[in-house]
């Protein structure tokens, strides 16, 4: 492959995001609601999904040795009043969910106000997707819960069963995009547990999202089955575009694993379907940076870095802004790895320049990026930037659900340093 110059950017400011917080306290809302919380929709569905009474959450909870009387949980489910963190996590153990799931439907709340009035199923998809462009994913979220209730109303047919299934899997995404990893799993797991009439596609779309997820949240092993079970449904559709992306998908994997040799091959499966596509610009650009990555892994330096500064011509020229920084933070690994830290220090300072706009940063480029700061720091004895980099490390932690070997590194870090 041919490599080409490419002008570089500036770094610019890092910005940081909020996280969302369950109120500590129970509190009395009063009997004027017009209608429940979210939360305490959310508390009956879970409810009602067990095939509970009020009398047996009731039971469940003195089982476990907490007091949530069924008037109480009434109340918690009517909007009435919002459960304490004790409350809550008691109610976790019950309906064997995390916690983390009342944080998240709480942050959603203040998007309620932003649900649509229409009533056009069609409609609210597609305003759902242009509000994701936009990067607008909170309301694109309640735009899409909208579609969903409006489908769930419809006659039961395979026609509703697609309809249901598609405003679940852009739900689905929108609660990706916002952080909410448990919620985005428990909607793409409603549209598996009712796979049977289901399209191929709906099912393959579905389990490729979920081995995403997986992979996210560390679980490498439930990852790969997922998708390899999205692959074969790819075959069998003929879907080649989708082969690409799941073996891209499982390349990601196997790297993540250190298994090198099998990711390449992967990437470059992937590779050859889309080079005998034509188009997929921004999707051949991430598998060459991924190939390329691999390269420079396995030892063989120059062509990894032939092959990163090539992935990262085409981003720019592309505007794949995410892919051009991902090749920046490979390029500095190579580097890095190749003993060369000044110039690891560039291509990360230039990946961070990518990374940090306010209006859709890439917190896992970021980590990556620190974390690599962190390490040679550490190697060359460098207090000061070994104290900088790990302050950054800490913050950006905070922003982070997603798990990959450098998160659970630190993380181990961490741990340690405690005892």
């Amino acid at each position: 492959m041919t490599s080409r110059s490419c002008q570089l950017g500036r770094p610019e400011t890092l910005v940081g995001g909020r996280m969302g917080q369950i109120k500590p306290q129970e509190s009395n809302l009063g009997i004027g609601l017009a209608e429940p919380t979210r939360l305490g929709s959310y508390l009956r569905r879970l409810r009602e999904g067990y095939g509970y009474t009020l009398r047996k959450v009731e039971e469940r909870a003195t089982a476990i040795g907490e007091a949530i009387d069924n008037s109480q949980l009434s109340r918690f489910e009517k909007g009435k009043a919002i459960p304490s963190f004790d409350k809550l996590r008691a109610l976790a153990r019950v309906f064997n969910v995390p916690v983390q799931n009342f944080s998240d439907v709480l942050d959603l709340e203040e998007y309620q106000h932003l649900r649509p009035e229409t009533t056009d199923q069609p409609s609210l998809l597609k305003a759902g997707a242009e509000l994701v462009e936009r990067g607008e994913y909170g309301r694109a979220f309640v735009t899409y819960e909208k579609a969903l209730e409006l489908a769930e109303t419809l006659p039961v047919s395979p026609e509703s069963k697609e309809m249901i299934a598609e405003a679940r899997w852009r739900m689905a995404i929108a609660l990706k995009k916002l952080g909410k990893l448990y919620m985005t799993e428990r909607e793409l797991r409603e549209i598996l547990k009712h796979r049977e009439g289901l399209s191929p596609r709906t099912r393959r779309r579905a389990l490729l999202q979920l081995s995403f997820l997986y992979r996210e949240l560390g679980d490498l092993y439930l990852a790969t089955v997922l998708a390899r079970e999205s692959l074969q449904l790819a075959k069998e559709e003929g879907d080649r575009s989708a082969q690409a992306g799941v073996l891209n998908s499982m390349g990601n994997i196997e790297f993540d694993e250190g298994r090198f040799d099998e990711a390449e091959k992967s990437y470059r499966e992937a590779m050859t379907v889309l080079e005998e596509m034509g188009g997929y610009h921004q999707m051949r650009a991430m598998v060459l940076t991924n190939i390329g990555g691999c390269l420079a892994a396995l030892g063989k330096f120059d062509d990894g870095v032939a092959t990163l500064r090539e992935a990262h011509c085409r981003a720019k020229e592309g505007g794949f802004r995410r892919v051009a920084s991902l090749s920046l933070t490979r390029l500095a690994e190579a580097f890095r790895d190749h003993g060369d830290f000044s110039q690891a220090r560039d291509m990360l300072a230039e990946s961070d320049a990518l990374a940090s706009r306010a209006e859709d940063a890439y917190h896992d480029i970021l980590f990556l990026n620190a974390y690599h700061r962190w390490e040679m720091a550490r190697s060359e004895d460098h207090g000061t930037r070994e104290k900088i980099a790990f302050g950054r490390l800490r913050h950006l932690r905070s922003l982070l659900q997603r798990r990959f070997p450098e998160v659970d590194a630190f993380d181990r870090h961490i741990e340690k340093s405690r005892r």
